[in-house]
């Protein structure tokens, strides 16, 4: 029986650990063919002659798509997509820390209501949205800056931030800050003292997920840009050319998604975290 048993258990951890290996060679086998086409010359990747290992390893594709009079300006494009994703993530940490607190702490008329209108939000069509504020952007003369992709972007990532610091928020006990307001802090002191140490770990995970929202959009800087370049749209710039370059269009691809990949793989702990959050209640 006690044998039975055994063979049973070691059959099931067999079949998860099959089954994971089978996701994981999925999911990182296309990531293993882009960075293998990134580092092969060009004659090879257009030969039939297909190489699972690679035979030669080069990197003019990486020091041709970095050069500066190439034809993509994805070096620039890098440049504004750090610049517009850091400002962004700023400033959505921001405007989602007194709101999010108040929707938690305070007595705040409608605020299921208020919430629910923020998730709606994700409902709706992108294109519902961009196609008004452009207009707006352009009346305003902001088109084509810097500054009316980090407003759209916080439009679209507000919400979510809100609801990840509200839920790191909900899980502060209440005594520490009736507490502390019968010692005689201010509600300024008790925010700054007590709820931002307590909840710096929800402030990064929100910090980092703005980052990475604000990083891999396409749709917003290809509509509301024209001389200002995104690594993301000038990325789309390779199909744009007479001919495509296979090497240089992987390892664009590659140096676009580097910064996402690092900042998971740090992070790694703080985004399942947040993945996680809510879910014992």
């Amino acid at each position: 029986m006690i044998f039975r048993r055994r063979r049973k258990a070691i059959f099931r951890a067999s079949a998860i650990y099959l089954a994971a290996a089978v996701v994981l060679l999925v999911m990182a086998f296309p990531l293993y063919a882009l960075v293998l086409t990134s580092v092969q010359p060009e004659n090879l990747m257009r030969s039939r002659d297909l190489q699972v290992i690679p035979s030669q390893i080069i990197f003019d594709h990486y020091q041709a798509v970095l050069a500066p009079g190439h034809i993509v300006p994805l070096r620039q494009g890098m440049l504004n997509s750090l610049l517009v994703s850091l400002c962004t993530a700023a400033f959505c940490v921001l405007l989602a820390l007194p709101a999010a607190y108040a929707l938690a702490r305070l007595r705040v008329p409608g605020s299921k209501a208020i919430l629910g209108v923020l998730v709606s939000v994700y409902f709706l069509p992108t294109t519902l949205f961009l196609i008004p504020m452009f207009v707006v952007f352009v009346g305003w003369g902001l088109d084509d800056t810097i500054l009316s992709l980090v407003l759209t972007y916080s439009g679209f990532i507000l919400p979510f931030q809100i609801w990840i610091l509200k839920t790191f928020i909900d899980r502060l006990p209440v005594e520490l800050e009736e507490a502390a307001r019968i010692d005689g802090c201010t509600p300024g002191q008790i925010v700054r003292l007590i709820v931002l140490p307590l909840i710096r770990p929800g402030i990064l995970a929100g910090f980092v997920f703005a980052f990475i929202l604000s990083w891999i959009e396409f749709l917003t800087p290809l509509i509301f840009t024209n001389s200002l370049k995104i690594s993301t749209v000038a990325l789309g710039m390779f199909r744009s050319t007479i001919d495509i370059q296979i090497g240089q269009q992987a390892a664009a691809a590659v140096l676009t998604l580097l910064p996402v990949a690092l900042v998971m793989i740090v992070f790694q702990r703080l985004v399942t975290q947040v993945m996680l959050a809510g879910a014992d209640k």
